[in-house]
């Protein structure tokens, strides 16, 4: 996403939306500061530190701030605020903030600024070099242009769209255009990180609803919602496991088993997480070779953390051993991670909490 917005925005594009964000930044400093508010000392950009000039102003541009419909940063210091902008930020959201500041409406006052008191620019951090001049930071400058340039790259790579590829069913996941449009509405996409809970009820209930389903479906206690892609749910996993058996004082496991049918970053997330990796072999029809598990499980159960499995395969096949597995690296006081890269076919088949992963 941020190399194609450059691409399509080029340096001269960057500039002109740094400057604009600069601007309003500098606009809403100098309304500060003619309502008698003090800037926090040093070069902005984009943010700023507001010390409110005493504690009724204060209380006043909390309230403005909520009749205005704007969110701001309130700090641990007192009558302190913060404020962000970017290059969405009209000339009706700079009034609104100089509302909310009891200033007087500078929004037709930047000539008269000068680049000083905190400005970055004609500071040591104003950038002087030229960036982005590669003439494909300069040719793709429409929706087409760029959609062409893309798909253009797309073809540099072999896809299931080219031939079969020798990767598992995880790479056969297809969101639908109709599923990701909702994404896109302002209701969904524009929700700031730091909203206030009673602005964020939707979000809940979507979660609530969302974690309850994937409880049913799964058969797990509870299901976490922080980690955004299935390596950071590995490394998480991991890192939950390891957190448990340092809590019990087990600190001391170190060992990782991984099925050579597992798939492919777990090894990659268990290093990650401080972790031994010990393959297991598995059969010649790719089944787990339990043998080989036992085997692994008396050699280190000492040092036994935890083994990472998928299911089904990414050979696609379904365990029918997986309940001993999971009971064998139990007893021998490791723990199972069950990687969800294939849970898309396990759905109203089976569930992994009910063989004790």
């Amino acid at each position: 996403m941020a190399a194609m917005y450059a691409v399509y925005h080029g340096s001269e594009g960057l500039y002109s939306i740094a400057e604009k964000v600069h601007q309003s930044t500098c606009i809403v400093a100098e309304g500060a500061r003619r309502a008698g508010h003090h800037i926090d000392e040093g070069a902005f950009f984009d943010t700023l530190k507001i010390t409110i000039r005493n504690e009724q102003a204060y209380q006043d541009a909390l309230i403005n701030a909520e009749i205005r419909h704007i969110n701001i940063r309130k700090y641990d210091e007192p009558h302190t605020i913060g404020i962000s902008l970017d290059e969405t930020v009209t000339s009706e959201d700079l009034d609104d903030l100089l509302f909310v500041l009891g200033a007087p409406s500078v929004t037709n006052l930047w000539q008269q600024l000068k680049p000083k008191d905190g400005g970055i620019l004609r500071t040591e951090f104003e950038r002087t070099s030229e960036f982005l001049t590669h003439p494909t930071f300069k040719n793709y400058r429409s929706e087409h242009q760029l959609t062409r340039y893309i798909r253009y790259l797309e073809k540099k790579d072999v896809s299931l769209i080219h031939s079969m590829i020798p990767l598992g069913s995880c790479t056969m996941k297809l969101n639908a255009t109709s599923e990701l449009t909702p994404i896109s509405k302002p209701e969904f996409a524009n929700l700031h990180p730091f909203a206030p809970p009673y602005q964020t009820q939707g979000y809940f209930q979507l979660i609530k609803e969302l974690h309850d389903d994937l409880c049913e479906v799964t058969g797990y206690d509870a299901v976490s919602f922080q980690p955004n892609s299935g390596a950071q749910g590995e490394f998480a996993g991991l890192l939950a496991i390891r957190a448990y058996q340092h809590d019990v004082g087990q600190g001391h496991r170190n060992i990782c088993l991984v099925p050579v049918s597992a798939h492919g970053t777990n090894p990659a997330s268990a290093q990650m997480a401080g972790l031994v990796v010990v393959a297991i072999k598995t059969l010649p029809n790719g089944e787990i070779d339990m043998n080989d598990v036992r085997e692994k499980c008396e050699k280190y159960q000492e040092k036994l953390s935890c083994i990472m499995i998928t299911y089904p395969s990414t050979y696609g096949v379904f365990e029918p051993s997986v309940r001993e597995l999971c009971e064998t690296i139990h007893n021998y006081g490791g723990q199972v991670y069950l990687d969800g890269a294939n849970m898309n076919a396990m759905v109203g088949l089976c569930k992994p909490g009910k063989f004790w992963s």
